[in-house]
């Protein structure tokens, strides 16, 4: 029996406009975390529509409409779990904003009448967008602190940083090590951040570092799919990639910096 050798091919960057998206994606959060949590809750709410718009055809689902509905009631109630309390705890109603919009993933699918083809991908792809909403909106306790603001930069710089270098693939030399360069460039604009705002820099260090791996580790999975040629597929890629870099700094406030949370 012959076997089929192993592609050892480089893996090429993601499109340019995808890059592109990024950095306008990461300025806008980080400018509205500069103005106020309420503003950051109202551009996360923006975000919610534009993924749950897009995530259907990004990963071929069935039933993108109901897929739509479902995405955007669950992510608006995830953002509402944290911008609406007045005091804190601000994530006490957050488990429980999540656990009822994965119950509407479930009765979306009981809903269906076209057979429930694929339901298990379907359902897995729904709560994964879910996943991803929720780690977006940790960002919104952060910045009701001076420190927690400025952790919710630092998290924002790397991932727009390691965007950048994603550009570095079109060049096949550069295009294996993309990883490396993505985690150095993260890692190197958190610590730009906290020397700017005059913080400890080596916590910043490993801010930047986890939030460009799980920017570009995001974008590496998205990015080969077929559906990346068209527009709304790549806008999902590049929201997502910087939403999901949310759990970082808020990890990183409660064991390193507590000061960051009230």
């Amino acid at each position: 029996m012959t076997t089929t050798p192993a592609d050892t091919t480089p893996r090429a960057g993601v499109p340019v406009p995808v890059t592109v998206a990024v950095v306008v994606v990461c300025l806008v959060l980080g400018m509205a975390s500069l103005a106020s949590a309420g503003v950051l809750a109202f551009a996360l709410a923006g975000a919610v529509v534009l993924v749950a718009w897009g995530w259907a055809g990004a990963l071929a689902l069935p039933t993108p409409r109901g897929t739509v509905g479902t995405i955007v009631v669950g992510g608006l109630a995830l953002v509402a779990a944290v911008g609406l309390p007045d005091e804190g705890p601000w994530l006490s109603w957050v488990p429980a904003a999540l656990a009822l919009a994965m119950l509407a993933a479930f009765v979306h699918q009981l809903l269906r009448r076209d057979g429930r083809p694929r339901v298990v991908q379907s359902v897995s792809a729904v709560v994964l967008a879910l996943g991803l909403l929720a780690c977006g909106v940790l960002l919104v306790p952060l910045t009701r602190t001076e420190a927690g603001t400025e952790l919710v930069i630092g998290a924002l710089a790397a991932a727009l940083a390691s965007s950048v270098s994603d550009l570095a693939g079109r060049w096949p030399g550069l295009a294996g090590w993309l990883t490396p360069l993505a985690l150095t460039v993260g890692g190197a604009a958190a610590v730009l951040v906290a020397l700017v705002m005059e913080a400890e820099w080596t916590t910043w260090l490993l801010l930047g570092v986890a939030s460009a791996a799980l920017s570009h580790a995001l974008r590496a999975v998205l990015g080969p799919l077929p559906a990346m040629s068209q527009p709304r597929p790549r806008l999902v890629a590049a929201l997502t990639s910087v939403l999901v870099v949310g759990v970082v700094p808020y990890l990183v406030a409660g064991a390193l910096v507590p000061d960051a949370l009230l």
